[in-house]
């Protein structure tokens, strides 16, 4: 069943602003990780900062793509990562905002980077008139749909 892409667009770019943190799965040879960040969002698109040599950096370096999970919502991406996060006054200005003790602790640090994540897909995961069913938002496609599990 088709949905209207810009209402669910919405719907996502609401429960994204108001997560205090989400669970990234990043992943590379026979290795998969998974920790919980804090990020922030530019509508569809995430931002965060992690160190320069944690783990999940070096696997994004070998492997950008990644995913995010909180709540119903599950999300699969592809991540770069784009120098400094002082070098973005969208993402300080809204991580200062969102997470101002993560700030003050870790954002000038001079191995801090910023990671901006491009959604290719994202699912929720709902219950409609007692049926298990995803709606999809297919970011590659701009199509957006519900599937009905049962």
């Amino acid at each position: 069943m088709n949905l209207d892409y810009i209402t669910l667009q919405e719907e996502i770019v609401s429960k994204i602003e108001n997560f205090q943190s989400i669970t990234l799965a990043t992943s590379f040879g026979n290795k998969v990780t998974a920790r919980t960040m804090s990020i922030v969002n530019d509508g569809l698109i995430i931002l965060f900062q992690t160190g320069a040599h944690s783990e999940k950096a070096q696997q994004m370096r070998n492997n950008p793509n990644i995913a995010f999970a909180a709540q119903n919502m599950q999300i699969e991406a592809v991540a770069q990562i784009c120098g400094h996060p002082n070098e973005s006054q969208i993402f300080i200005e809204k991580y200062k905002s969102k997470y101002p003790q993560y700030y003050a602790q870790y954002t000038d640090t001079p191995d801090e980077i910023l990671i901006t994540v491009k959604p290719k897909k994202i699912s929720l995961y709902k219950y409609i008139d007692g049926k298990p069913c995803i709606d999809i938002l297919n970011v590659t496609e701009n199509r957006a749909y519900r599937e009905v599990l049962v």
